[in-house]
């Protein structure tokens, strides 16, 4: 497929996506206050510690990242960007978690989600700028105007995306980033399964980082562009020099 009508066709299912929230919510779809109400709000030293703890996984990911030697694409460095604003927005957040400091948590992945989406489709820098400025625009509204649709689109689109183009370590990726969405979903029920333990939204913490891992290796095992480009660095290769002129 032609790299304009991959683009195309992810457009058009990008606008499709934003089209079906808001005829599916179209008065908004505002944060539940319910969802600050964690269920291990145990503190040593700090404030909900474990669930401030767990965002190291993040941090170390990162740093294990920072210190690989070879060379990086521009997307991957903001996907990572991402991945090390997610753990200070998340330790952020769960300091003192409320609408307020949400955003904070969020801004990070928004900007991971929308850098892993223009890595999935190989999109040029232009639309990596695009749609950087489309998830950071999501996360503003849902703090002002507490509007979550818009949100929505940039963390689940390119969930989506991923499952469609899903291979190798994507696999794997896929799977820890579903048990970590079931893991905050039944935050409560695991920490009471667990005896009170560890909590729901602390290993979802964690298993979204072996997902980050599972992206990592998948960067760095998929095949080359097949228009001829380096998968890491994103640019042609040097044009070969002339022959030299016969003397």
């Amino acid at each position: 497929m032609s790299e304009g009508r991959r683009l195309a066709l992810l457009l058009g299912g990008f606008a499709a996506a934003i089209a079906i929230v808001f005829v599916a919510f179209p008065h908004g779809y505002p944060q539940d206050p319910a969802y600050h109400r964690f269920a291990d709000t145990r503190s040593w030293l700090i404030p909900n510690t474990l669930n401030v703890l767990s965002n190291l996984g993040f941090l170390a990911v990162f740093v294990a990242w920072l210190f690989e030697r070879g060379t990086r694409s521009v997307a991957e460095r903001t996907f990572f960007l991402g991945v090390l604003l997610t753990s200070i927005g998340s330790s952020y957040y769960h300091l003192s978690p409320s609408n307020a400091t949400l955003p904070w948590d969020r801004l990070g992945m928004a900007i991971a989600f929308m850098a892993l989406l223009a890595i999935l489709v190989r999109a040029p820098l232009v639309w990596l700028a695009a749609f950087e400025l489309f998830g950071i625009a999501s996360v503003i509204v849902s703090g002002v105007d507490d509007d979550l649709r818009l949100y929505g689109v940039a963390q689940y689109f390119p969930a989506l995306v991923m499952l469609v183009m899903i291979e190798g370590w994507l696999w794997l990726a896929g799977a820890a980033y579903a048990i970590a969405k079931v893991c905050e979903l039944f935050d409560r029920q695991i920490f009471d399964a667990l005896h009170g333990t560890v909590s729901g939204h602390t290993l979802k913490h964690l298993f979204a980082a072996a997902a980050i891992v599972f992206i990592w290796r998948w960067l760095r095992s998929r095949p080359a562009d097949p228009r001829g480009r380096d998968p890491h660095a994103e640019r042609s290769p040097a044009p070969a020099s002339p022959p030299a002129a016969p003397q």
